[in-house]
C-alpha cells in the first residue's frame, strides 16, 4: 500500500501511499520536508488527501492516531514517527517587497496549518523571525491555539522557529 521513497543508513525513511498525487503542486515541498527527517533517522510517511473523511475506513485506518483529537477528520500532510504535520505554502506570485504583507502571508499560513495539526512546516516567506516568533506566542498564549512545533522550510532545509517545552 505504500512505496519506499528513500531510506538513510541511520534507519530514516520515507515512505509514499501509492494513491498520493505525485504531481500535486506541493508533493515536492512536503517530499523535501519528510527528507529533512528522515536524514535525522525519523520514519515519515506521506498519505493520501481524502475529500470525505468521517465513515471513511482507509481514512480511519491512516489516521487513527488523530481520533478524539480536534484534528479528527483533517488531512495533514505527513507524519514523522507517527506525529502528524502540515505544510503551508503561500501563491510564489504575490508581492512580498513590502515588510506587513510577508508578515500577513504568515499569519495566514499558520491560520491555516493550526486547523489541520498542531504541527507546522510553513514556506520561507521572508518574514522577520522576531514577528513569526511573537505571532506563534501570542497565538499560544492570547488566543489559546494548540502548537507544538513549528518549521519554516527554507533553501538550506528546515529551520526550527518553535518547539513545544515539556514541562
Amino acid at each position: 500500500m505504500t512505496d519506499i521513497v528513500k531510506t538513510y543508513p541511520n534507519g530514516g525513511i520515507i515512505e509514499v501511499y501509492r494513491q498520493v498525487d505525485r504531481e500535486a503542486s506541493d508533493y515536492e515541498k512536503v517530499l523535501a520536508c519528510c527528507d529533512y527527517f528522515a536524514n535525522q533517522g525519523k520514519r515519515t510517511l506521506i498519505p493520501p488527501h481524502f475529500v470525505d473523511t468521517i465513515g471513511n475506513v482507509a481514512y480511519e485506518r491512516i489516521f487513527h492516531a488523530l481520533k478524539g483529537t480536534q484534528y479528527w477528520g483533517m488531512c495533514p500532510d505527513f507524519s514523522v514517527d507517527d506525529f502528524w504535520y502540515e505544510h503551508e505554502g503561500y501563491d510564489k506570485t504575490k508581492d512580498l517587497t513590502i515588510p506587513t504583507k510577508r508578515a500577513d502571508t504568515f499569519s495566514l499560513m499558520m491560520k491555516r496549518g493550526v486547523k489541520q495539526s498542531d504541527r507546522i512546516v510553513v514556506e520561507d516567506c521572508n518574514v522577520g523571525r522576531y514577528y513569526a516568533k511573537r505571532n506563534i506566542y501570542n497565538r499560544i498564549h492570547f488566543e489559546h491555539q494548540n502548537i507544538s512545533e513549528v518549521y519554516i522550510r527554507t533553501d538550506h532545509g528546515l529551520e526550527l522557529l518553535y518547539q513545544k517545552r515539556e514541562g
